[in-house]
Parts: structure tokens; sequence; C-alpha cells
């Protein structure tokens, strides 16, 4: 060993190949703010950290250390990148803790306590090694951290697990894992000005049901994400109210940044008893349909011109979660040739000009929806 401190910390050439964990405390500060009882800001963490650290260890795996309101974590048995069930644990782990937050948020709601949200991400690579303390606890560094570290700061949407490129490349490479549970390409995180790294979400394949979805998952989401997340509340609450309705199981996502257009499509379909849902923003859209486990009867209404991300990226993103989910492009570009060349299995049924007529519109909807 080579002493690189006298303070208490002792780094060696040592290192492990492993899965590491970031879990973050979403919002901890502010809502730690507001408390004026030490003994509830007490609870509040302990309640964070023991909690997390009970899941963690029965899926066999530690919790290095706490920095703040964040948590890491590494597997241990991730180390033989040829273990699958110690791949599968890991995912398993993550999902477990996410599952975990009905339960322990309506224990900390019996407490008059603000509910647990987390960012999560996790990648695979080097860790240094190194001892702390009286060099009998195990500490962890290396760009992996660094990389994992990242990518849970840069993720905008709570609650929703983020992997780095190596971790994912391991995972691919698993039959069993790549049959359970789907990846989404979140584009690239940037680790510096000149050097993005490539992230996805996972998530279980067949999960939970669409009840389940609806039910219990966005009524919290829309809770925990706070008043700059604004529209998507907004959005949470029309899914809430056409949900109610239950004319049909046939279910339509409109998405454009104009909300009159939105107005007017939904207004168009009102009678026809719909599931309808409106997205000014398309990221939002795209995290919401993400959560779903169902996409039967499922129609996506896409404009091209948007922000973040434009209805080009939307449609690619959308296909790679589920190929069977259907598309409508609305749009006022006079390019439905070019449209029909750039997007592979795109006919010119499922493209449309603004502005649109109300016939042509509901007659289109039903007979993608047939």
């Amino acid at each position: 060993m080579k002493n690189f401190s006298s303070s208490g910390i002792r780094f060696s050439g040592d290192s492990i190949k492993s899965c590491v964990c970031f879990i973050d405390l979403v919002d901890s500060t502010k809502n730690t703010i507001t408390m004026d009882n030490l003994e509830h800001i007490r609870i509040y963490y302990s309640k964070f950290i023991n909690s997390i650290s009970k899941i963690v260890k029965s899926y066999g795996g530690r919790v290095i250390k706490n920095i703040g309101d964040c948590l890491l974590l590494h597997f241990p048995k991730t180390s033989d990148n040829k273990n699958e069930e110690s791949f599968r644990e890991a995912i398993e782990c993550a999902l477990k803790i996410l599952d975990s937050r009905y339960s322990i948020n309506q224990e900390l709601s019996k407490q008059h306590l603000p509910p647990f949200s987390y960012r999560i991400s996790m990648d695979f690579g080097v860790l240094d090694l190194a001892l702390v303390g009286d060099y009998s606890q195990v500490d962890l560094f290396g760009s992996t951290i660094n990389f994992c570290s990242k990518i849970n700061s840069s993720s905008s949407i709570p609650n929703e697990i983020i992997i780095g490129d190596n971790f994912y490349r391991i995972l691919n490479s698993f039959s069993n894992i790549t049959t359970n549970y789907s990846f989404i390409n979140n584009g690239e995180c940037k680790i510096t000005e000149t050097f993005g790294y490539s992230t996805y979400g996972i998530k279980k394949v067949n999960k939970l049901s669409l009840d389940d979805d609806i039910n219990n998952l966005y009524p919290l989401r829309k809770k925990m994400l706070g008043s700059s997340t604004q529209n998507f509340m907004e959005t949470q609450s029309k899914e809430d109210s056409s949900l109610r309705k239950g004319h049909n199981n046939k279910r339509i996502i409109l998405v454009d940044d104009e909300k009159d257009i939105l107005f007017t499509y939904e207004s168009f379909l009102m009678d026809y008893g719909y599931d309808i849902i409106t997205f000014t923003d398309s990221a939002h859209a795209l995290n919401y349909i993400k959560d779903l486990s169902n996409f039967d009867n499922l129609l996506v209404t896409l404009d091209i011109r948007m922000k973040d991300l434009n209805g080009f990226q939307l449609h690619q993103q959308i296909k790679s979660i589920d190929p069977t989910i259907k598309i409508l492009f609305i749009t006022a570009l006079d390019i439905l040739d070019e449209l029909i060349i750039i997007v592979p299995g795109l006919s010119k049924e499922q493209i449309m000009r603004k502005p649109i007529d109300k016939k042509e519109f509901t007659n289109t909807v039903k007979k993608l929806l047939k």
C-alpha cells in the first residue's frame, strides 16, 4: 500500500471492475429547510438511508458512503462480468428501491413529512480502491464513479433508472436480461465540453398493469415533481380526468408545443370516448410513454417543429420503446414525400397537413385505432 495522505486515507494500485450506483434524494434541502423540528429532519434522513441500505443488502450490494443526500453503492458480485444473475440482481435492487417509495411515503405522510423522490444512475467500469478512517473501511474512486455521478446530476426527471453505456453494453449481452427489461436511448450526457457519454433508461417489461401505472405511479409523481414542472402536472390532471371517463380502451397522446392547437385536436375527439392526454413538452410526453406498461390501442400525434425533442427524434424514441405504438404526424411543412423516405414504415395515411379538417382528422384516427 502506498500512503498518499496522513489524514486517514490510503490509496493503492489495486482496482476492481464492478457496477456502481448513485441514489440521490431529490429536493431534500428544500424539504428539510421548512422543518422547524430537528427530530423530523433526523427521521427524514434516517428513513432514507436505512430503508435503502436494507434493500441494497438484500440484493448483495454494499453502501459505500453517503455524500450529502446521495448514497454511493456497488455490487461486488458484478466483478465477474459473465455472471448474469449478479447483474439482474443489481437491476432488481434499483427497481425495488423505486417500488418501495410508495409504502415509505405513506409512512412519511402519517408523520407529516414530505415524500421521497429519487434520481438513480448506474454504470459499470474500473473502480480504484482506498482505505479510509482507521483503514478498516473501503472507499471507491475513479472515472466510472465520476461518470455515474455526472449521469445522476444531469437527469431531469426523478424516479427513473438511468444507466451508462458501459453498463448497457454488458446488460445487452445477456439474452434473458434483454427479454425481461427494455432499454430506451436517452441520448448523450455531456461529461465535458467535447465529450458526450451515451445513457439509457431501463424498465422491467410488463412490470405494472396499466391501472397500476395510472392510479399509483402518476398521482405520487405529480406531487413530487414540484412547481418547476407545472406543465407536466397539468397534463397528468387531464390524464386522471380522461381515464375516469373510461369509455373505451383506446388512448391518444397529443403532442404539440402550441396549447391552442392541442385544444382544437382534443375538442375534435372529445365525443368519441377516447382517453386523451395532451403535452406541450415533447420530453414530458416521452417520459410519460416510457412509464406505460401497456401499449395496446395507443396512438401518438406528433408535430415536427418542437423544442427539446423534435417530431423525428420523438418518433424514433417512441418506436424504440414499442414498435406497435401508432404514430400520426401533423405538420405545417409540405414534406409528405420526404417524410415517407426519412421515416421507415411510415405511410401517407400517417401524415396530415395543418390546418386539419375535423372530419378527415377523426376518420384518420378511427382507421389507425381500429
